[in-house]
């Protein structure tokens, strides 16, 4: 077994330790403008280096802040910090080989948490696993294996596991396909678990669940009589599966299971790729789920909506809808009464609206002492009666912050600060705006521009997916860079991106190489047109589809664009159906990338005219390109094919590089400090002032 030694540290020792920074209100807020004469612009691995603390998730009892810490140079650490007395700080676990990723409250005083790889090129596979701790330290065990060797402590950590019971340990543990479903909040140290199963292709078929105690370990089955194919599983306040989620071929269903929970009943079907099935994003104490789906109001943005499982023939209720946008975020219910009180959303910006009138006004208060950022409220399961409320800020130039608001005493005491080297007075202001396509579609665009006259330099950055949401209102690591750097950076959601209604996402099918990157095209030009940026001087780049946008524009807009960077990028589209090292699924290949990409058979010829790979002479200007060898996502094929193709195309201006160990993007900090060190050179080559 491992043993734990109990670390509890006293702030100022905890703050050296860990690097956490408490910090004031007082400082220089966002907006502040510096009269001293202009510094030298931040290093490289300022910006891409791992956050000082990330995460933040409140107790159910609302005395604790669990958070996830990164001293510089070491593993992550597990950190809960008393709300009642901040100076009552303790770091509970760091591992070995591995990164504390996502963490969770099992109850009041039992936390579960998974692993990543966060910062470090490797090609060692690793899955989530599962542990477990105590708020004090205390019976930390592991629950679930990853893929990797079996992660213990670094020699300075809290729990070390006894090598001599290594062997014994893992003979005990759940293997890697199960990871935990939810937690339960029944008091209990029981969570709900879900073990997924593959097929002889390593596909994805569906997942069961088993109700697990984080102590003895003893698991029980549950959901009896389950459909087949479930992919997804929601379960109640006492653990008891209520709806299932199925996916069978091109066909999605939701099923509620019926009042005596031993048989469940089928509530709608529809194909996969019609808008006809909500998901759900919770579930009240009292059974009634909370569903984002269009509504009514097909083709607009999801809407939140309310069903009563009890009456299932009813269409669910419409709670909220936010105009130009999906409904994205997370609810704030209260667990005695299973009342909604509020949510947190993200539409132009962060943002909460609350039901509950206290917490309205709290709020208010909130925003009037802390003007510059967007600021949210935490708390755990007893909102309207906690002493105290943890607040989550930010800003375009300021990263996340916390602190605790006192209710009796309407006070706000700031706590952490999650990037304390970066001073938001020398970062550059991010305007959210919506710019016309040539055909009238409104595209939501983000400009980070520099402290510098007008026209700039500029570089327009594509985000992947493309099927995601690119723009967020927050402080970001890459477009902070570039401005630092002088150069003015215009991000574009173009049609096919998500968050802005079906209509909105649709109209990028069967769109990757002309639609997308026309949208990308007309809001270089606006800025142009506006006299924000520099039209001799204006490269493009993005990673994953935003690599294979940059080399597309490169070729169909020649005049617009002088260089461009492509990362992980895509370059032709037969191969991402043939690729052999490729991660995607059956499923998606034979009925999501049809529709959304086209297909490859019937649409061969527009597949040929819309690939890098195969109109690759025809790209002329200078072009670095990056791609990590153990990429599964874009394989590496993609990059070394297209690479090969400009070069016999006699193309003189391509910079090439490879990193061994690293996959689709970058983890390690000295990755991040070599290829941003060879970006900020190649914008300074090629767009120099004349």
């Amino acid at each position: 077994m491992r043993t734990v030694q109990k670390r509890v540290f006293k702030a100022q020792r905890l703050i050296g330790l860990l690097g956490l920074a408490f910090f004031s209100l007082g400082g220089a807020p966002a907006g502040a403008q510096g009269t001293t004469p202009a510094a030298p612009p931040p290093p490289i691995e300022d910006f891409f280096r791992l956050p000082q603390f990330f995460g933040g998730v409140v107790s159910p009892d609302g005395e604790w802040l669990a958070v996830v810490a990164s001293p510089e140079g070491r593993r992550t650490q597990l950190v809960v910090v008393n709300l009642q007395d901040p100076k009552n700080t303790r770091s509970l676990v760091t591992m070995s080989d591995s990164d504390i990723n996502r963490v969770q409250w099992v109850n009041n005083k039992r936390l579960v948490f998974d692993v990543a790889q966060l910062q470090e090129a490797t090609d060692k596979p690793i899955a989530r696993g599962l542990w477990a701790v105590d708020v004090d330290g205390g019976d930390f065990r592991q629950l679930i294996n990853a893929s990797s060797s079996l992660p213990t402590t670094n020699t300075d950590g809290v729990a070390r596991l006894a090598n001599s019971r290594i062997k014994e340990r893992r003979e005990t543990l759940l293997p890697w396909t199960w990871r935990l479903n939810n937690v339960i909040r029944d008091g209990s140290a029981d969570v709900i678990l879900r073990q997924n199963h593959y097929d002889g292709t390593g596909d994805f078929r569906s997942a069961t669940l088993a109700r697990f105690n984080t102590y003895s370990t003893n698991k029980t089955q549950v959901a009896e009589n389950a459909p087949a194919y479930v992919s997804d599983w929601l379960t109640g306040s006492k653990g008891k599966p209520l709806a299932a989620l199925t996916l069978e071929q091109d066909k999605i269903a939701l099923y509620l299971a019926n009042k005596e929970g031993n048989a469940w009943d089928l509530w709608r079907r529809a194909p996969r790729m019609e808008e006809g099935i909500p998901t759900w994003i919770d579930i009240s104490s009292s059974g009634e789920i909370y569903l984002v789906g269009a509504g009514k109001s097909a083709g607009v943005g999801d809407a939140l909506l309310l069903l009563d499982p009890k009456k299932p023939q009813q269409e669910p209720q419409e709670l909220l809808r936010i105009k130009d946008y999906d409904f994205r975020g997370e609810l704030v219910l209260d667990e005695k009464t299973g009342r909604l009180l509020g949510a947190h959303f993200e539409a132009e910006t962060q943002d909460s609206v609350w039901m509950e009138p206290s917490m309205k006004a709290i709020q208010t208060e909130v925003d009037k002492a802390m003007r510059s950022t967007v600021n949210q409220i935490l708390c755990g399961d007893d909102c309207l009666n906690a002493e105290r409320l943890v607040v989550k800020s930010h800003s375009d130039r300021q990263p996340l912050a916390f602190s605790i608001y006192d209710r009796a005493n309407k006070t706000l005491k700031p706590i952490l600060l999650s990037r304390p080297w970066i001073k938001p007075s020398a970062m550059a202001a991010r305007e959210s705006l919506r710019i016309p396509a040539r055909d009238g579609l409104m595209l939501p665009t983000l400009l980070t521009r520099p402290k510098a006259s007008q026209p700039l330099p500029t570089v327009v950055l594509v985000h992947g997916g493309p099927n995601a949401r690119g723009n967020h209102w927050e402080w970001s690591d890459i477009p902070q860079f570039l401005a630092s750097r002088g150069y003015l950076v215009i991000e574009t959601d173009f049609r096919g991106s998500r968050g802005y209604g079906a209509k909105f996402e649709r109209a990028g099918w069967k769109q990757w190489g002309t639609g997308m990157v026309d949208d990308i095209v007309d809001a270089t030009r606006w800025a142009v047109a506006k006299g924000y940026a520099d039209a001799s001087r204006i490269c493009i780049a993005g990673a994953s589809y935003g690599g294979y946008a940059s080399m597309m524009a490169l070729i169909r807009y020649p005049e617009t664009f002088k260089c461009g960077i492509n990362w992980v990028g895509v370059s032709d589209l037969q191969l991402m159906y043939t690729s052999l090292n490729s991660d995607q699924g059956a499923l998606g290949l034979t009925y999501d990338m049809p529709v959304t990409v086209g297909d490859p058979k019937s649409d061969a010829e527009m597949f040929k005219q819309n690939s890098p790979l195969q109109q690759a002479s025809r790209l002329k200007q200078p072009l670095l390109m990056a791609h990590g060898a153990i990429d599964r996502r874009v394989p590496l094929e993609h990059g070394v094919k297209m690479r090969d193709a400009l070069q016999a195309a006699g193309h003189k201006q391509v910079e090439w590089v490879l990193y061994p160990e690293e996959g689709h993007g970058w983890r390690a900090l000295e990755t991040n400090k070599d290829f941003w060190g060879r970006v900020e050179s190649f914008l300074g080559r090629n767009l120099a002032a004349p």
